[in-house]
Order: C-alpha cells, then sequence, then structure tokens
C-alpha cells in the first residue's frame, strides 16, 4: 500500500517566532544555577555552623536567598548577562559567610540584614531609573551630577564625623552613617562618560572639563585623607582618557604630566617635611603636615612594619601572621585583626575558610573582570560602553588594591573588598554598580545621546500652523476689493 500523507484540516498552524541565541541560552540555564546555589549554601551553612556562628547565618539566609533567586528572575527577565550575576551572587554569598563567622556571639545580625535589604533595593531601583533616565548623557546632566558631586564633598567637609577613630568622611543621616565618597565614585563615571562617551572624537573643550572635574575630585578627596579612593579616581580618569579621546597623543602627554607632576609634589612634601620637622601651628600648614605625614607612614610601615609593630605597623604585622597560620582549608587558630570586617577581611577569610576558598574569591573577581569585557565590547553603544567601562574597572581595581594590601603588595589604602567587606555605604555603592552594569548587559537601551524627537514633533508642527496662516492670510487678500492676486508669467 502506497505512503500517503495527510494534510491537517481547520486552522492553519501558528509558526513559532524563533528565539534569539542569546535568550535561548539563558533559558538552558534555567534550572542548573539554582540547584547549585541550593548546593552552595548548604555548603556555606556547614562551614559557618562548624565555627558556632550556624544561627545568624540561618538568619542571613532569608535577605540573601531572597536577593539571590529575586535578582536571578529579574536577570533573566530583562535578558541581562546570567554569568555575571552568578559571580556577583557567589562572592556575595562568600562575604555573608565570612561576616557571620566574625560576629562576636552567635544570634540574628540585625545591622547586617538592615544593610543587606537597604542595599539591594537602593540597587534594584537604581538600576530601572538608570533604564529611564537618557538625560543623564546631555549637557544639563552632566552639569546636575557635577553639582551633586561638588555639593556632597563639600557637605563631608562641613558635617563629616570619624567613624571607629579613623577619618571625617561619614555624614549621619536619620541615626545611620553614610560614607559620600561612595557614591561619588559612580557619579564620576556617569560624568566622564557623558564628556568623552556621547561622541566619537571629543573636542578639546570636554577634554579640559573632564581634566578640572578631575582635580577637583582629587582635591576634594585629598583634604579628607581618603587615599584609595584618589587612587581609584586618578586610575579611572586614565582609563577614561585611554579608551575614548582617540588621539593616543593626549593620553600620553597627561600621563607625562600626571608622573612628573607627582614626582615634583612628592619632592616638596619631602623637602617640607624636613624644614618644618613635620609640626606647625599655623593652621592650614599644620593640616597639610598632617596629611603628608598620613600617606608618607603608609608606604614607610608597608615596606617595614616592623618598625613599629605595636603601632602603626600593627595592622599589617596581623595580617601577614593571620595569611602565614591559614592553610588549605582553614585554621582553628585566629589571629586578633584591628578591623577585619572592612579593611582585613581578606587576611580573616583566608585564615578562618582557608587558601582554597580565598583563591576561589580571587578567581571570581578575575571572572567579573572577563564578563564585564565582554559586555563592554558587546555593548552597541559608546556613551554605555563608557558606563560599563568605568564601573566595572572600578569595582576591579577596588578588589585589587585591597586585596594586595593586605598581604603585602601594596600599602594599605582603607578601602572595602567590594561584596565581602561589611561596610554599608560600600555595598550599597557596590549594589547599584552592580545593577547598572546588568542593565547595560541587557541591551534595548537609549543610545546615550540626547533625544531629539519632541523637537522635530515641535517643528513639525509649528510648520503646520505657519502654512494654515499663511493660506489664510492668502485667501483674505483674495477677497479684497481692488487688489490684483493673478500671477504675472
Amino acid at each position: 500500500m502506497a505512503n500517503r500523507t495527510f494534510k491537517q484540516v481547520g486552522k492553519p498552524s501558528k509558526k513559532r517566532k524563533k528565539r534569539p541565541a542569546h535568550s535561548e541560552s539563558l533559558r538552558t540555564l534555567g534550572s542548573q544555577p539554582i540547584v547549585l546555589f541550593v548546593l552552595f549554601q548548604l555548603v556555606s551553612l556547614l562551614i559557618v555552623q562548624a565555627s558556632g556562628r550556624g544561627t545568624a547565618y540561618l538568619y542571613m539566609m532569608i535577605p540573601l536567598l531572597v536577593i539571590t533567586y529575586g535578582g536571578w528572575f529579574l536577570v533573566n527577565h530583562i535578558r541581562a548577562e546570567v554569568s555575571f550575576f552568578i559571580n556577583a551572587a557567589m562572592l556575595l554569598t562568600f562575604g555573608t559567610m565570612i561576616q557571620c563567622m566574625l560576629l562576636e556571639e552567635d544570634g540574628r545580625p540585625t545591622s547586617l540584614l538592615v544593610i543587606y535589604v537597604l542595599s539591594a533595593i537602593v540597587g534594584v531601583l537604581c538600576g530601572f531609573g538608570y533604564r529611564r533616565l537618557p538625560g543623564l548623557s546631555s549637557a544639563r546632566g552632566v552639569t546636575i551630577l557635577m553639582g551633586v558631586a561638588v555639593f556632597l564633598y563639600a557637605a563631608t567637609l562641613i558635617w563629616g564625623v570619624a567613624v571607629g577613630g579613623g577619618v571625617r568622611n561619614w555624614i549621619r543621616i536619620f541615626g545611620m552613617s553614610i560614607q559620600p565618597s561612595e557614591f561619588t565614585k559612580g557619579i564620576y563615571v556617569l560624568v566622564m562618560a557623558g564628556l568623552l562617551g556621547t561622541r566619537e572624537t571629543p573636542g578639546r573643550k570636554r577634554v579640559w572639563t573632564a581634566i578640572v572635574f578631575t582635580l577637583v575630585n582629587l582635591g576634594f578627596l585629598s583634604i579628607q585623607g581618603e587615599f584609595g579612593t584618589f587612587l581609584l579616581v586618578l586610575c579611572t580618569f586614565l582609563i577614561f582618557i585611554f579608551l575614548f579621546v582617540p588621539d593616543i597623543r593626549v593620553f600620553a602627554a597627561i600621563f607625562g604630566l600626571l608622573v612628573a607632576g607627582g614626582a615634583a609634589i612628592t619632592a616638596c612634601c619631602a623637602a617640607l617635611l624636613k624644614i618644618t620637622g613635620g609640626t606647625s601651628n599655623f593652621g592650614p600648614l599644620s593640616f597639610a603636615l598632617t596629611q603628608i605625614k598620613k600617606i608618607s607612614n603608609r608606604f614607610v610601615y608597608w615596606l617595614d612594619p616592623a618598625s613599629d609593630a605595636q603601632g602603626a605597623g600593627y595592622q599589617i604585622m596581623q595580617a601577614r601572621k593571620a595569611l602565614l597560620n591559614s592553610n588549605l582549608f582553614g585554621s582553628e587558630t585566629t589571629t586578633p585583626l584591628s578591623n577585619p570586617t572592612n579593611d582585613m577581611v581578606f587576611p580573616a577569610l583566608t585564615e578562618r575558610c582557608g587558601l582554597l576558598i580565598a583563591l576561589t574569591v580571587c578567581i571570581l573577581f578575575g571572572l567579573l573582570l572577563v564578563r564585564g569585557t565582554r559586555i563592554y565590547f558587546r555593548c552597541p553603544d559608546r556613551y554605555h560602553q563608557a558606563v560599563c567601562a568605568g564601573l566595572c574597572f572600578q569595582f576591579i581595581l577596588q578588589a585589587f588594591i585591597i586585596i594586595g594590601g593586605s598581604i603585602g603588595m601594596f600599602p594599605l589604602t582603607g578601602i572595602t573588598l567590594p561584596l565581602i567587606s561589611r561596610g554599608g555605604s560600600s555595598l550599597m555603592s557596590t549594589f547599584i554598580f552592580l545593577s547598572i552594569i546588568l542593565v547595560i548587559s541587557a541591551g534595548n537601551l537609549w543610545d546615550g545621546r540626547r533625544d531629539y524627537s519632541h523637537y522635530e514633533t515641535k517643528l513639525q508642527k509649528a510648520r503646520a500652523v505657519y502654512a494654515d496662516r499663511l493660506s489664510a492670510l492668502r485667501n483674505r487678500n483674495r477677497r479684497r476689493p481692488g487688489v490684483d492676486n493673478t500671477r504675472k508669467s
């Protein structure tokens, strides 16, 4: 019997729309990371339980799971970079684990819970706000951002307080301590992207505006004594000039001037310390000498911490001791560190959790750099490329500086390790940075230039009104007696 083919009678079948390859890759990853995160959380709970802080971690698992799986849902909903989010969520889990292990007693960590909830809410709001604010790249938007940054710096100088015996770079609002410099870093990136990232070849005026704004930031940070943020802003400026100013001679000239200026300033400071002996009764000079000695001591005790083992070199000596006490899976000894939840969190993590987890943290930061670079190259718009490059570079450079400082590669700078340290302002700014990067990776954004479509609509309406008035005037003139409206051939 011959083979027969039967056609279905009725409504023609609807052809399914073919999804893009990117969304298909997201769907294939759907259930695997969820299962892996459950196993990862159980392993982390066992590690913290062994240190006697299992109850605290159980409390922290609630916001951690909400942030992880809520973020997973949002990332899939907007079709953002999944791998970037996974790496950041794993770092946040390691940070939660070490912060619970560093608690003085096992219980509900209320302050840490509040920090996580507020940071997540602010991060999500800023991410979706960035997606709907094309005016950020306009001239007016850049000017407003500059004003906000200067206002935050000035408010820190006027109302700043010292927290934990540090520098006066905190502001108390409604009982909470906020560090404005953590947010001015992101504002600086948006301003530089608006100045250098909205045109293929930024003009001389834009480059000079970027230089002046950078000098203003560096000046305020120098007065506040924030050496770590000073380095971040300076390196971010060099990256922007290198990537978004096509003429390499501009970068070479600026880099040469910075090196020469840094050498000249160092020589002047050394001569000033030698002449005055490090003390003065004149107010401004005394303040300048204090800042100079504060920065110089970082290098002196980095090279030879044993020269003041019970004073300025104590923090570095204890950090090295903690690293030497660590082994592959963690040590039972706990070296007393001066600030284990923030500045010295990496030596504390290495000693308590082991070299294996510390190496994993370093690898995750490296993967974030790789994923961020991929987002940068895939982004079709120059402005969003600039924002992504600035935020990713600051994020990774901050981790590199603090890890290098805690293990003795660089002088200590006082900045926090992103997603690992406890700092509330630092964690909130990190969540904001990550949410903006994820929104950029999702695409479908405004093109980074000012939208002139409403001006075109107004122009069309004005032309229509003008044409109607002109035709009415001609008709009225035709109806006048004694007026010859005939055209001469």
